[in-house]
């Protein structure tokens, strides 16, 4: 009976957030444990922003705060992980198992989210087990996950199902026990959880002429996509360097109808994870300028690119914008200028 009730107050909770936007509700516990519907409580804000990067130009710019739905499940990652969360809890599977670095926004949510809602989370990272462990690795460690440590080119394997089958056997479980969740939080569960991303903001598509988002893997991009439809195109842009890859990894989760978007190869500042002095100068006077915080490997990037665009004349034909923060604000005690 208790994982009926559960799954009724998911389907429940998500049926608001699609149809009512309603994201504020009691806190309820089973047995001690957190509900999903819990973990966020926040209703998701749209500020409207007035920079002097676009004065120039007769625009309305709002930006979805998806940073402020939670302190520690924060961003798109949410979206990303609750239906492989209501997978496993449909499944009865007690263990998650995911991949990322040492300053994984995705591993750091997933510990959270296992802390709260009652999972076990296992983080497989890539590289050996540095001397002096990162803030993310600490956090998730004290959230109960467990880290294991694989070389660079034993990580690259982490796809590949025979692999999974290994290394799950060598933690001495079977693959029936634990809920393998892709790097990133991608793949189609992930990409389903992101089409909430704008119903969770009330917003409608055909109110603005263009969608921006910071991409990764390109999950995030593909569900907002999805949700959109043609009334609004959506334009990611890609933090990874040499990313042509990522235009078939969204086409993957796309109908072939769905064609109002675009991607953005060349505002990757050098790279996944890379900066330039241009790019923390930026951050830190966006900052100062709008109270808004941006992290240097996604959203950064992309409130970067606003500005060069602007600059280029790249804003022509834009009357409403809509940025999608979409979090990772605590990988930013990975830089010098945010260290604690």
């Amino acid at each position: 009976m208790l994982y009926v009730f559960f799954i009724t107050d998911i389907v429940y909770i998500t049926d608001l957030l699609r149809h009512f936007c309603l994201l504020s509700v009691k806190t309820r516990k089973i047995n001690g444990i957190m509900c999903f519907s819990d973990v966020i409580r926040n209703n998701v804000p749209i500020e409207r922003i007035n920079t002097c990067l676009v004065r120039d130009y007769s625009i309305a710019i709002d930006v979805l705060r998806l940073d402020q739905i939670d302190a520690l499940i924060s961003g798109n990652k949410w979206f990303k992980l609750k239906y492989f969360l209501i997978e496993a809890r449909s499944r009865k599977i007690k263990t998650l198992l995911s991949f990322g670095g040492a300053w994984s926004n995705h591993l750091h949510a997933m510990a959270a989210a296992g802390y709260r809602l009652g999972f076990q989370t296992i983080g497989v990272i890539r590289g050996e087990k540095p001397a002096r462990p990162s803030a993310m690795l600490k956090d998730a460690e004290r959230w109960g996950m467990r880290l294991v440590y694989v070389s660079r080119a034993e990580y690259r394997k982490r796809d590949e199902t025979q692999y999974q089958q290994m290394l799950v056997k060598q933690l001495s479980l079977s693959l029936d026990q634990v809920m393998i969740v892709p790097e990133g939080g991608s793949g189609e569960p992930g990409v389903r959880g992101c089409e909430d991303i704008l119903a969770a903001g009330c917003i409608r598509a055909s109110e603005y002429d263009e969608i921006w988002l910071a991409c990764g893997t390109g999950a995030t991009m593909a569900g907002v996509v999805r949700s959109a439809g043609n009334d609004a195109h959506v334009r990611g842009f890609s933090v990874l360097k040499g990313a042509n890859f990522l235009k078939n990894d969204i086409q993957q989760y796309l109908p072939a109808l769905a064609t109002c978007w675009s991607l953005e190869l060349d505002h990757h500042c050098g790279g996944y994870g890379k900066t330039t002095p241009e790019l923390i100068r930026f951050i830190l006077e966006f900052e100062r300028e709008t109270g808004i915080p941006l992290d240097p490997v996604y959203t950064g990037k992309l409130f970067f690119a606003l500005k060069q665009m602007a600059e280029s004349g790249g804003l022509s034909g834009i009357g409403r914008l809509l940025l999608i923060h979409t979090g990772g604000l605590q990988g930013r005690r990975g830089f010098s200028q945010w260290a604690t």
